[in-house]
C-alpha cells in the first residue's frame, strides 16, 4: 500500500496533491498493459476538445459582444472626465477579455468532462486495474456479458450524476452573473473554484464508486483532505487548459485520482458523515 499523506503538514499535503498528476503519468508509463485502456479516453478527448474549441472560435465575436453588453459603457462628456473614463474603459476592456478567457476555460473543462462521460467504462476499468496493481490483487478477466453491461451502465450513471451536479452549479452561477449587474465579478472566480474542487471528486470517482461512498460522504472526504484536493484539483484544472496536454492527460488524472483514494482513509469520511 502506498504511504498515507494524511499526517503531513498543510504545505506538504498541498504539494502531494500537485504531484499526483506526475505520479499518475509515471505509473501509466511504467505499466504498458494499461496503455490500451488509456488510449480510448485520449481519442474521445481529442474529438470533444477539438469540436468545442472550434465552436468557441467561430462564436468568439458573439461571445465577446455578449460580455460587452454586460459591462457598463463609459463616455467622456468633457475633456477632464477622461481622468476616470480612460482608466475605466481600460479596466472594463480587460475584464471583458478575462470573462471571455474564463468562458473558454469552462468550455474546455466541460468538453473534457463530457469526454469523461463517453469514456467512463474504459476509465473505470483503468482505475480498477491501477488499484489492483497497487494492492497486488488479481483482476477478473472472465466477466460475462451481463457483468460487463452492468459495469458499463453503472460507470455511465455515476459519471452522469457528477456532471449533472457540476452542470447545475455552472448554470446557476452563469444566470446569476447575467441577471445581477456586477455579479459576474464574483461568479467567474466561483466557477473556477468550484471546478477545481470538483475535479478531484470526478477523477477519484471511479475508485469511490467501487467503495459505495455516497455523495455526502465524498463531501466530508473532500473537506477532510482539502489542501491535497486543492493541489490536485488546481494542477488538473491547469493541465486541462494546456493545448495538447489536455488531450492526453485524462488517463493520468484518473490514475492519480485512484492513487489519491488509496492514500487517504475514506472510511474516516464515512464515520464522520
Amino acid at each position: 500500500m502506498a504511504k498515507s499523506i494524511e499526517d503531513a503538514g498543510l504545505l506538504s499535503r498541498f504539494g502531494a496533491g500537485v504531484s499526483l498528476l506526475s505520479e499518475g503519468w509515471r505509473f501509466l508509463r511504467g505499466h504498458s498493459n494499461l496503455w490500451m485502456l488509456a488510449l480510448v479516453p485520449v481519442l474521445f478527448a481529442t474529438v470533444s476538445v477539438g469540436t468545442a474549441g472550434a465552436i468557441f472560435w467561430v462564436q468568439l465575436d458573439e461571445i465577446h459582444s455578449a460580455f460587452q453588453g454586460v459591462f457598463p459603457h463609459l463616455e467622456a462628456t468633457t475633456w477632464w472626465t477622461w481622468i476616470w473614463v480612460g482608466p475605466g474603459q481600460v479596466l472594463f476592456f480587460l475584464l471583458r477579455w478575462i470573462a471571455v478567457l474564463v468562458s473558454f476555460a469552462v468550455t474546455l473543462i466541460a468538453a473534457l468532462l463530457l469526454s469523461n462521460l463517453a469514456a467512463a467504462p474504459f476509465l473505470d476499468a483503468l482505475s480498477e486495474r491501477v488499484e489492483a496493481i497497487v494492492l497486488g490483487k488479481a483482476v477478473d478477466e472472465t466477466e460475462g456479458l451481463a457483468d460487463l453491461l452492468g459495469d458499463t451502465i453503472r460507470s455511465f450513471g455515476a459519471e452522469l450524476q457528477r456532471l449533472g451536479f457540476l452542470g447545475g452549479l455552472w448554470v446557476a452561477l452563469t444566470l446569476l452573473g447575467v441577471a445581477l449587474p456586477g455579479a459576474h465579478l464574483l461568479t467567474s472566480p466561483l466557477l473556477v473554484a468550484i471546478t477545481v474542487l470538483f475535479l478531484p471528486l470526478d477523477y477519484a470517482g471511479f475508485a469511490l464508486d467501487r467503495r459505495g461512498i455516497s455523495f455526502r460522504e465524498r463531501r466530508v472526504w473532500l473537506r477532510e483532505h482539502l489542501p491535497t484536493m486543492v493541489g490536485f484539483g488546481g494542477v488538473a484544472f491547469v493541465s486541462c487548459l494546456v493545448p495538447g496536454l489536455n488531450l492526453v492527460v485524462m488517463p493520468s488524472l484518473v490514475t492519480a485520482g485512484t492513487l489519491l483514494v488509496l492514500r487517504t482513509r475514506t472510511e474516516v469520511a464515512i464515520e464522520r458523515a
